[in-house]
């Protein structure tokens, strides 16, 4: 470890070696991808699963602790911020320009449609509700909202010490993200045989650049909320071994960040690809 223990302290996450494995993992995946070897990839994802799974396996032996890492050893004017609050939002600032970019790219392929000359002249998009399940998908998206308010509801609910609630709320935030994607898998496979919308073909004559570029914005945020629901099914199973409490619950915290990031994406897509 990298700090000696002092009797009652949890570990630190900085002491183990599992976020270094999930790091080598990704690395060799990204090499597989490179490369475009499978046998690689395959690799680069089974040393990540035994590393994500090992180090929520270690967390969830030990109570929820904030880590603040070097930021404890500066002094600083401004307000202390743990390393992991910190990180979480790096990363949704990455997200922010990784979705701005795949929903620029997939609307100025759309503004290109019935240009004369360009390369996506090949048929008009599709109108809000001529293929695509507006209500449907309208019902699902009001899944994910609530979803937002009950994960508010559970970090509240800890705040208070409340635990009872925070585990309530928390399956509660679960059962809907899990239902959210059940309903997105029922669409695809609606969409996908029952009217012919693929990554190259579009029926009714719509330029087929518009199943691409909705399984593309819709499937990314799809594999999101994938890895949020996961993210909320730890949360919830150590809720449940009582590994949070009213001065120690940064996991919950963080959990919603993501969450509610997601959620408001989906809200710009659903707008974007479904009403416009």
């Amino acid at each position: 470890m990298a700090h000696s223990e002092t009797a009652g302290e949890p570990k630190e996450h900085h002491g183990s070696p599992w976020p270094v494995i999930i790091a080598v993992g990704m690395g060799v995946g990204y090499v597989g991808i490179v490369l475009a070897n499978i046998p690689i990839l395959l690799a680069g994802v089974a040393i990540f699963a035994s590393g994500t799974g090992g180090w929520v396996h270690q967390d969830l032996q030990q109570p929820s602790s904030a880590f603040y890492g070097l930021v404890a050893a500066v002094e600083s004017k401004f307000p202390k911020v743990s390393a992991r609050k910190l990180g979480i939002w790096l990363f949704l600032v990455t997200e922010i320009m990784f979705f701005s970019a795949i929903i620029g790219s997939s609307w100025t392929l759309r503004l290109r449609t019935g240009t004369p000359g360009l390369p996506s002249f090949q048929g008009l998009w599709a109108t809000p509700g001529e293929i695509l399940n507006v209500p449907l998908t309208g019902a699902n998206t009001f899944v994910l909202i609530c979803s937002s308010l009950t994960m508010v509801e559970a970090l509240a609910a800890v705040e208070r010490g409340d635990q009872a609630k925070l585990r309530l709320f928390s399956l509660a935030t679960l059962l809907l993200g899990i239902t959210f994607l059940g309903i997105q898998a029922f669409e695809y496979q609606h969409l996908y045989f029952g009217e012919g919308l693929t990554f190259t073909h579009a029926p009714l004559g719509v330029n087929p650049l518009y199943g691409a570029t909705f399984y593309a914005q819709t499937g990314v945020h799809g594999s999101h909320v994938t890895a949020g629901v996961l993210g909320l099914a730890y949360v919830t199973r150590k809720a449940f071994k009582g590994g949070f409490t009213k001065e120690n619950h940064e996991a919950v915290e963080l959990a919603g960040l993501y969450w509610h990031f997601v959620d408001v994406v989906w809200i710009f897509l659903f707008t974007i690809v479904y009403l416009i």
